[in-house]
């Protein structure tokens, strides 16, 4: 369902080339503000990233306007193979790749983890809530209608609402909040 939905929409399904096998995305660290400079950066030299923001409207005496922000400040995720690297850590801006600190590696983000938080993003028209938090385990399950229709997570209650969880290993999870009765519970193999 997802995976179909994702082939239609903006191009998130994984390229089809040998090459490509080797890519993994991964997290940049910029310097302040510098988010959007080394995504054009970066697309100059045709390496695929993603800049996780989303539009916010602001009321602002009596007027609204829409406005982008931030989700995760000082981070651009690019799509690269280990050659790129060096490419990408010498782009002007970049601080340098989100680690592991156990073993001082740039830590690499699951194929499956980014294409749902991706889609996440792109497609709910509530906040997005990215969080370190340790939130237990919730009632995998799939979003049968509304926006995010095909969306695979975890249900949970957060902060009294009821969230659909997307777990992103390097960082936490991120949330949106979504009625209950737009999911049903995911069929076990």
């Amino acid at each position: 369902m997802l995976s179909d939905k994702l082939d239609n929409n903006l191009n998130y399904s994984l390229p089809d080339t040998k090459i490509s096998e080797d890519k993994k995305w991964y997290v940049v660290l910029t310097r302040t503000h510098a988010e959007y400079k080394v995504r054009e950066y970066l697309s100059l030299l045709n390496i695929e990233n993603f800049l996780p923001i989303q539009s916010k409207i602001i009321e602002k005496k009596g007027k609204t306007a829409e406005k982008e922000h931030l989700v995760l400040p000082r981070m651009v995720f690019v799509h690269i193979s280990r050659e790129e690297m060096q490419t990408v850590r010498n782009t002007m801006n970049v601080f340098d790749f989100l680690r592991d600190r156990s073993r001082s590696a740039p830590t690499s983000v699951p194929p499956k983890q980014m294409a749902d938080f991706r889609y996440m993003l792109d497609y709910s028209r509530k906040e997005v809530i990215v969080t370190g938090e340790r939130i237990p385990a919730g009632t995998p399950v799939v979003v049968a209608k509304g926006d995010l229709k095909g969306l695979q997570g975890e249900l949970v209650r957060y902060e009294g609402k009821y969230h659909i969880l997307v777990r992103i290993d390097i960082f936490g999870c991120a949330l949106v909040s979504i009625p209950a009765s737009f999911v049903k519970k995911e069929k076990e193999n």
